[in-house]
């Protein structure tokens, strides 16, 4: 999904992405991650429920923004290594 939305394959995305580009996709994602906790409170105030369906699909989103948003913190931490 992440590689659709950035249209990128996965090898790319590993070896050519920028500091720029990932500090770019780290501010869309908690953006994003935002707006959908926001909307996830919003519909649980609304239906008064967490199982609600919308409030599962909702929460299921915010779980796959949150897990791309850490594999990009991951290789912004992960330090390069280079051969002398």
């Amino acid at each position: 999904m992440a590689y659709a939305d950035y249209g990128r394959t996965s090898h790319e995305e590993s070896n050519t992405i920028s500091a720029e580009q990932l500090s770019s996709s780290i501010r869309i994602l908690e953006d994003e991650i935002y707006t959908l906790r926001v909307k996830m409170e919003q519909s649980y105030m609304e239906e008064a429920s967490f199982s609600s369906d919308i409030v599962i699909d909702l929460s299921r989103k915010l779980d796959v923004k949150i897990n791309e948003y850490m594999i990009h913190m991951r290789k912004k931490t992960k330090p390069e290594y280079t051969e002398a």
